[in-house]
């Protein structure tokens, strides 16, 4: 039987839901999908903004006199634009070298904070495609709002994903 674009959007949706890094787990799909030569790294680039307004569904996770920090990064499976994230931190709830490395480095988050065994609650998971038409490499076909926390329960980190249809390509 042939995987349909809806089964193979279905099966990263539940991929990424699983997974306590986003980042592992594209990496881990771009392997086993054929998306890159293994072993799958993935290339992030990475920018800063001062004041991002943090995504709406994501309101009391952090003090209101909390400083935040914000790092937009676009991941790459190769030459492919695989996914793009929005993350607010609290430099504060992490330790002095893990700010250093998220401020200084393109370094994915997930492998930054790692250390603390982090975990991720999803706030909001919206699958954006058209059941009609077969997505393009630079559509987003998800979206996922989530916190990402350490082992002691504690929030570090709000994330807004986009994954595009490049992931589907294979």
């Amino acid at each position: 039987m042939t995987e349909t674009v809806l089964d193979r959007i279905s099966r990263l949706d539940t991929a990424l839901l699983k997974a306590s890094s986003a980042t592992i787990a594209l990496e881990t799909w771009c392997e086993e999908n054929g998306l890159g030569a293994p072993p799958v790294r993935l290339r992030v680039q990475v920018g800063q903004q001062a004041d991002a307004p943090l995504p709406a569904i994501a309101a009391g996770i952090f003090e209101a006199n909390e400083p935040l920090r914000y790092r937009h990064v676009t991941m790459f499976c190769g030459d492919l634009a695989v996914a793009h994230a929005g993350n607010w931190y609290s430099p504060e709830r992490l330790t002095p070298e893990m700010t250093r490395k998220l401020d200084t480095t393109t370094v994915p988050f997930g492998r930054v904070v790692g250390p603390f065994s982090i975990s991720r609650e999803t706030l909001e998971n919206i699958r954006l495609w058209n059941e009609n038409t077969l997505p393009s490499p630079s559509a987003s076909v998800i979206r996922n709002t989530a916190i990402v926390k350490r082992a002691d329960g504690t929030p570090v980190s709000v994330v807004e994903e986009t994954f595009t249809g490049a992931l589907l390509n294979f």
